[in-house]
């Protein structure tokens, strides 16, 4: 094992770089740190005093990071175009406008929030059962479920609001 100063010489020499190359090829600069910072810990993890790394390595490392990052946005892209489509057909009787609001409110939130929703009415888990897939207790199921709810009710009503609105507004 090298030890931590050689890896903090090698961090603060390379970050800006592996920053900047990750950069270059996501679009989203907060993602782009995220992943930079995976690097990084990858490196931590994979550091040998008889084996050292150093910019060749960490780029090639960032590369296959970013390929995970390319399949995992495929992946959400899909997922939500599935949701899209789901909801469409539960709420045949909405308005486009009003399955768009529902969904963008539903990107809106973070992943742990959604998660806890798509557990909940998609995957129709009770509370018990959600709480062993995230790692939580019951209670912090339920209460993080009531918090996104809140969240989600204003965003919702106001868009029935539109609704009945445009609906009016038809009927003149």
């Amino acid at each position: 094992m090298i030890d931590d100063s050689e890896f903090v010489a090698l961090f603060r020499e390379h970050h800006n770089a592996v920053l900047r190359f990750i950069e270059r090829r996501v679009s989203d600069r907060e993602a782009a740190a995220d992943l930079t910072m995976d690097c990084f810990e990858i490196a931590w993890r994979k550091r040998d005093p008889r084996d050292p790394f150093g910019l060749p390595w960490l780029y090639r490392t960032a590369r296959n990071l970013i390929a995970n990052e390319y399949r995992r946005r495929d992946r959400e892209g899909a997922l939500w175009a599935h949701i899209e489509d789901h909801v469409r057909i539960l709420s045949s009787e909405s308005s486009p406008a009003l399955v768009e609001t529902l969904v963008d409110a539903m990107k809106s939130l973070p992943e742990r929030d959604r998660e806890v929703l798509w557990l909940t009415y998609w995957e129709e888990l009770p509370a018990s059962e959600i709480a062993v897939v995230l790692g939580m207790s019951e209670g912090a199921v339920w209460t993080r479920l009531n918090r996104v709810r809140a969240r989600l009710r204003p965003l919702l009503t106001a868009a029935t609001d539109a609704r009945t609105e445009e609906v009016a507004d038809d009927r003149r």
